[in-house]
């Protein structure tokens, strides 16, 4: 499944997919024309074309008539079918770009956590300037790694969902995704925004830290360990490329 993904986000397939909720061919010469304007009237660029049509139905625009901001051939069977193939690749593209974004946003977010630990390190040495030793300021190095744990499964919590038929049991799931996502973020804000080893409480700092990360690990386990569950009871139900290429088949 991954496999699947990561070729899927590297794939020149979904400049293809824009294109296809973007754009619309003329229908009597077949040069690609992007709307540009609010306006259904169309006429093709082509300067051997010029075709006059409309964007809603692709049918010509001369028997619309009066109907200027309106289609009035909604009925037309070919016109439904281009409106139902455009919107179609739209929401496909829509469906792919929520989860896209948030797999590249757990991404970035784990590069940019990685140079938290630089910064953990000064942290640490501060509090070991006010007489804690070492080991009592581990628990902020324990907190990073249990940040980067956490982006790293949300991060391909966003793949595994992309796939997922929808049921019962995916909606669990987004429940844990979501639970752990929250918990996540505060535990970043947490350690990035919120210590300040001169003024702050150290005893207090350190109580709170690793009741965050401690509770985040613990969300982690339990959306794991339902997707594991899950996967033994046969209760994910997965869309994956080979299949869909089989429904359009049989289409």
């Amino acid at each position: 499944m991954l496999k699947f993904w990561l070729k899927k986000c590297s794939d020149d397939s979904e400049t293809s997919n824009w294109l296809n909720a973007n754009t619309k061919d003329c229908p009597q010469c077949h040069v690609t024309i992007e709307k540009d304007g609010g306006c259904n009237h169309m006429t093709c660029r082509s300067v051997t074309c010029k075709f006059e049509f409309c964007w809603m139905c692709l049918g010509p625009w001369k028997p619309h008539g009066s109907g200027w901001y309106s289609c009035n051939r909604y009925e037309d069977k070919e016109a439904k079918e281009a409106r139902s193939a455009q919107e179609l690749s739209r929401a496909a593209l829509q469906r792919y770009l929520h989860y896209y974004n948030r797999f590249v946003n757990h991404q970035n977010s784990l590069k940019f956590e990685n140079k938290l630990q630089d910064q953990i390190k000064i942290k640490m040495q501060q509090m070991q300037a006010h007489n804690f030793t070492w080991v009592e300021t581990q628990f902020l190095a324990n907190a990073v790694a249990v940040l980067n744990k956490c982006r790293r499964t949300l991060m391909y919590t966003y793949a595994f969902a992309y796939y997922l038929k929808s049921n019962n049991a995916s909606n669990v799931f987004e429940d844990n995704q979501r639970d752990l996502e929250t918990a996540t973020e505060q535990l970043s804000e947490k350690l990035e925004r919120e210590l300040d080893i001169d003024t702050d409480d150290l005893v207090k700092i350190k109580q709170e830290v690793q009741d965050r990360y401690r509770y985040v690990d613990q969300r982690r386990e339990v959306l794991l360990k339902h997707c594991f569950e899950g996967l033994e009871r046969g209760e994910w139900v997965f869309n994956l490329p080979q299949q869909q290429q089989q429904q359009q088949q049989k289409k």
